[in-house]
């Protein structure tokens, strides 16, 4: 019995602290302070990547914090500086740039979908060049009938080349590339070849072919 009493006497004595300093009872502390600065900053200057936050407790009051940190925008990171005073923000500043147009992910999904397109072009556009050359082998049509080599091996497509009338007329080398030049009718092209690998075949003018 004496104990149960010590017991109600104890959690008495508890909420009556908790109430006369509700500062004790719900602490506020740098991650409090830093998290409504970032708040403030994103609701007043849509500012969406905050990083690097670190707060400093002034002692002149029990809730009084200076916090800054860096905003991240467009690449470049920018300075702001927030002011806690009694849980609530009194100053929130920052000078930099605001976000233009869409979010970093927005940008990425876009750019995504963009590179999507293009590979879906390039896709389209490499089998005409392909069905042109079936029906154009003989006759010869210039650089445009010859892009299914690019990729190949380099002595692989000049055993095509050969084989589709084109005769070779010199080697240049060039940083990590060589080009070749062929000549077959009034068609003059060239062949870059990297890693032992056509990566292009392009029309050139006849004086190339001399």
């Amino acid at each position: 019995m004496h104990r149960h009493h010590s017991i109600q006497s104890s959690v008495t004595v508890l909420l009556t602290l908790a109430i006369a300093m509700p500062g004790a009872a719900f602490a506020y502390g740098k991650e409090d302070a830093i998290r409504d600065c970032e708040s403030r900053l994103r609701s007043e200057y849509h500012l969406n990547d905050l990083r690097d936050a670190t707060a400093e407790k002034i002692m002149d009051s029990d809730h009084h914090y200076k916090v800054q940190g860096m905003a991240k925008v467009d690449g470049d990171r920018h300075a702001w500086s927030c002011e806690v005073k009694n849980r609530h923000v009194t100053t929130a500043e920052y000078s930099g740039p605001k976000p233009k147009g869409m979010g970093t992910a927005e940008k990425l999904a876009v750019g995504a979908a963009a590179a999507i397109a293009v590979g879906i072009a390039a896709s389209e556009a490499s089998k005409h060049p392909s069905t042109e050359t079936h029906h154009t082998g003989h006759g010869g049509s210039g650089a445009a009938a010859l892009q299914d080599l690019v990729g190949a091996r380099a002595s692989s497509g000049e055993a095509e080349l050969e084989s589709r009338g084109y005769e070779f007329i010199s080697t240049e080398k060039g940083g990590d590339s060589a080009y070749s030049t062929w000549l077959k009718g009034s068609h003059c092209v060239t062949a870059r070849t990297v890693d032992g690998h056509y990566r292009s075949i392009v029309d050139v003018t006849m004086a190339d072919c001399e």
